[in-house]
């Protein structure tokens, strides 16, 4: 089922109404604004004499008809985000209640809003009173009472601003404790999880030697003995066959490198460079007009020497020739491992052997290996890991096409004990995906001059130490490409991460430290933590400022499905600046009950306009700054998802920001668009379940993408109208997809992030559009045959990342 949170308010209906009693027991109460309704029962059970008005037409309508014509005691004012009816009902609760309380409303930011309302309210000669204390109420709540006249030079614009400036921090700390709880939460599940696999494995032990036990006693049992005369005729054929068995299988491990093939090996092997391929390259690469020197660099420590022969071997077999191997040994103290290091560097001139005697570990070795290369190019490949014979070509291939290239970097798998497995098949370019973690990793090049000018490695870094230089080297440059073929075979071993990153746990804290780092350097306050389901990475940016947002919101269905939309927002939102904006045409049903109900913008959309049309009227209709997009049947999971949002968008280079939207049975229905499969455009990781970690993680990263959904779609007002908003020729994913595309052409980044999370309860149906289909292919042909965020070896007939047929060349 989709989790979703309890509203705050409802749970604390009643201390409200408590707490409005105790501040103010004497006289009639009038309580006005959208989150009235919540508490209109509890002050029945308080036998309170309460006048609850739900909407602003309420107050200006009902008080002028002589509804309720007494005057009041105490008004509490739930005041919106939005300032154009402050006059208007400042005037009618100052003509009807002694007392005012100002309380922000759902989306009303205090810091800003409630200096707006005290000027306002002076007008009525209604001014704050410090003393009464409404912290039990909310934080940001004051009272105005009446004054006789209004003194000058008055403390109260200098008050207002302190607090501005204090309930900012306070703001700021509840943003930053939230992520710590959030934190604190991920690891104590990890903890539950890990003391449950406990455990069971607890319990398989006990279940294991109370087998054992059985066993010894069948062992000692005569029947046994009888047994064992009777069958020793037939186990020595067995015997036979089982050791010829095991010889054929060391002998294919030789010859293939894989035993027993799974899908992805087998895939592997129609897809790696054949004997007539490697020549076919090594002629193709004696061609090339740009043929720079690559240094492989390989620190060396303790390797098994088998490991390394192969590493060494791996180079050897180099269809492209114009390489050097730089090995250094990093204080060894393996005496085989001593002996076969210079036997290994006599194998070919190419190779260049260092060995400064003591451990200093691989940022030191790596730096000293640099330091002796002579290449244009620098690869690193790690001592006991293998490369394909046509990696470098494929490498200098590259810069016969993209000559400014600083660096370059391949697909890879992991090499077990039963071969080829594990492909880490990745998208082009994505610097959120490199924030979320390594990437990048293997085969990478790098022009030796960007890795000097970088500074080389850095020793504090040690574990993470290429991910840490990866940074560096891309904030120097953007000349970023991406070679779509398995090229490198990381070895799992015992010592290595390639198996889990458990195997080196300091690698996680040096890694979150580079990517802090990283964000400092480019003057982004953030704080990175560790997500434990996955061991990647969540940033949390503080917000510079809490820009407006205008929640645009189309409505089609009844007003119960907008009631419980507006409700869920309302309620489960905690970021402190927003203004909700419904959207309505001719063909709605409800609309004379709609303003008594939902005290929010209402806009009139003349005719029967399509969606994309209602969208572009409520954005000119409209002058908030940032823009969301939410469909009228998404409801919030979790409180921050739309300041997680609103993190990204604040960033220049972000054009769009989605997020993670789930079915009510708890799958994916939306975490980022896939352009390019079927047909046109599908959700990534569709059906799901929404806790899956899916294909090397990209289900639970934030990440970048080529598309992502207006059903929870935040921009700025600035970059959607650059792009022209949405084409109103389009519907649908389509026009998602069209404008999203049209950002990425003006060089903006879409981004997905799964730690903003809503439950679509009715997500619609996908209509088939064939003139919208025939347009975004005459539009957009190139990246709909290549989305570059989507490997081009995974599957095109659906977004799940899952291993494509077809061979890539």
């Amino acid at each position: 089922m989709c989790p979703v949170s309890p509203s705050h308010f409802h749970s604390s209906a009643a201390d409200f109404v408590r707490a409005v009693s105790r501040a103010f027991p004497e006289g009639r109460l009038l309580i006005v604004g959208p989150s009235a309704q919540e508490v209109e029962d509890q002050f029945a059970e308080a036998k309170r004499e309460a006048v609850v008005l739900w909407s602003y037409d309420d107050l200006t309508t009902k008080l002028a008809q002589g509804e309720a014509p007494a005057r009041f005691e105490t008004a509490v004012w739930f005041y919106p985000s939005g300032e154009k009816d402050d006059a208007r009902i400042g005037e009618a609760l100052s003509n009807c209640a002694a007392n005012i309380v100002l309380v922000p409303g759902p989306g009303a930011d205090a810091t800003r809003r409630r200096p707006q309302l005290v000027q306002c309210f002076q007008r009525f000669r209604l001014l704050p009173d410090y003393e009464c204390d409404l912290t039990e109420l909310d934080p940001g709540a004051l009272c105005l009472r009446h004054q006789s006249s209004v003194a000058t030079g008055a403390p109260t614009p200098a008050v207002e601003e302190a607090f501005a400036r204090v309930n900012k921090t306070v703001n700021d700390l509840k943003r930053s404790l939230q992520s710590r709880r959030s934190e604190l939460k991920g690891a104590h599940d990890h903890i539950a999880a890990l003391e449950e696999k406990l455990l069971k494995l607890k319990e398989y032990r006990r279940e294991l030697k109370l087998l054992k036990e059985q066993k010894q006693i069948l062992r000692k049992s005569p029947e046994r003995r009888v047994g064992q005369i009777l069958l020793a005729p037939y186990r020595l054929p067995e015997r036979l066959v089982k050791n010829i068995w095991k010889k054929l299988r060391r002998s294919a491990r030789k010859r293939t490198g894989t035993v027993a093939p799974g899908e992805y090996q087998e895939w592997f092997e129609r897809h790696r460079a054949s004997a007539r391929d490697c020549e076919r390259v090594r002629r193709e690469s004696q061609a090339f007009a740009s043929k720079p020197l690559i240094s492989v660099i390989t620190p060396v420590f303790n390797t098994p020497v088998e490991h390394l022969e192969q590493a060494v071997e791996s180079v050897l077999e180099q269809t492209y020739e114009n390489w050097e191997l730089v090995l250094v040994d990093d204080g060894s103290s393996a005496a085989d491992l001593l002996r076969a290091l210079p036997l290994l560097a006599a194998r070919d001139r190419r190779i260049i052997l260092k060995s400064p005697g003591r451990h200093e570990g691989i940022s030191a070795a790596s730096n000293l290996g640099l330091a002796l290369a002579h290449g244009e190019w620098v690869a690193f490949l790690d001592h006991d890991d293998v490369i394909e014979p046509d990696a470098l070509f494929h490498i200098v291939k590259v810069l016969q096409t993209h000559p400014d290239a600083d660096l370059i970097y391949s697909d890879e798998d992991k090499l077990g004990g039963d071969g080829f497995e594990a492909p880490l098949f990745k998208p082009d370019w994505s610097p959120d995906f490199l924030c979320s973690y390594n990437y990048l990793g293997h085969l990478t090049a790098v022009r030796r001059d960007i890795v000097q000018k970088a500074g080389g490695f850095r020793s504090q870094f040690d574990s993470a130490q290429d991910y840490d230089l990866f940074f560096r080297v891309i904030e120097q440059t953007t000349r970023i490409y991406h070679i779509p073929r398995i090229l490198y075979h990381w070895r799992r071993s015992e010592s290595s991460s390639a198996i889990s990153v458990r195997q080196k746990p300091e690698q996680l804290e040096a890694s979150r430290l580079a990517i802090e780092d990283h964000l400092k350097r480019r003057a982004e306050r953030a704080r990175v933590t560790v997500d434990w389901r996955t061991h990647a990475f969540c940033i949390r940016r503080e917000l510079s400022e809490p820009e407006k947002i205008s929640v645009i919101i189309r409505s089609r269905r009844d007003l119960e499905s907008l009631e419980r939309c507006i409700e869920g927002l309302t309620s489960r939102t905690s970021y402190p600046n927003y203004e909700i904006v419904i959207v309505q045409d001719n063909r709605f049903h409800g609309a004379s009950d709609f303003s008594s109900r939902f005290p929010h913008h209402l806009l009139r959309c003349p005719g029967e306009p399509n969606e994309s049309e209602a969208k572009n009227f409520a954005v000119n209709e409209t002058n908030d700054p940032w823009i969301l997009f939410l469909d009228e049947s998404i409801e919030p999971i979790e409180p921050q998802w739309l300041t997680i949002m609103a993190e990204h968008v604040q960033r220049a280079e972000i054009g769009a920001v989605g997020a993670r939207l789930v079915n009510p049975d708890g799958t994916i229905e939306q975490a980022g668009t896939v352009v390019g499969v079927n047909n046109i455009a599908q959700s990534a990781f569709r059906a799901f379940p929404a806790e899956h970690p899916g294909a090397n993680r990209q289900l639970q990263v934030t990440r970048n993408c080529c598309a992502v959904s207006s059903a929870c779609m935040l921009t700025r007002r600035d970059v959607f109208q650059q792009a022209g908003g949405f084409d109103e020729n389009l519907g649908g994913t389509l026009a998602d997809v069209d404008l999203c595309l049209k950002m990425r052409r003006a060089d903006y980044l879409i981004v997905y992030s799964p730690f903003a999370k809503l439950c679509w309860h009715e997500a619609p149906s996908v209509e088939i559009d064939l003139a919208g289909e025939a347009a975004m292919h005459e539009r957009w042909a190139d990246v709909l045959r290549s989305d570059p965020y989507y490997n081009p070896n995974l599957s095109r007939e659906r977004a799940d990342f899952s291993l494509g047929k077809l061979n890539i060349g």
